[in-house]
């Protein structure tokens, strides 16, 4: 697990995504960061968790192009 701590004012969703690169893991990293839940920017100095988290891409079935 990472400890993100804030330097500028920022959204948790900005640094999930640019952690992950995907917001489809939002969810959990909010449940494992309940003290910011309701701040919608986050301050400096507050602290983040960031779990170490499998991400899977997902394959749609289907044609390439259409």
């Amino acid at each position: 697990m990472i400890t993100y701590i804030v330097t500028e004012p920022q959204r948790l969703d900005t640094i999930v995504y640019e952690h992950y690169k995907t917001l489809d893991v939002y969810e959990t990293v909010l449940e494992i960061n309940a003290h910011l839940l309701n701040k919608y920017i986050l301050e400096l100095g507050d602290k983040v968790m960031l779990p170490t988290i499998q991400i899977t891409k997902k394959v749609e079935d289907g044609a390439l192009w259409d």
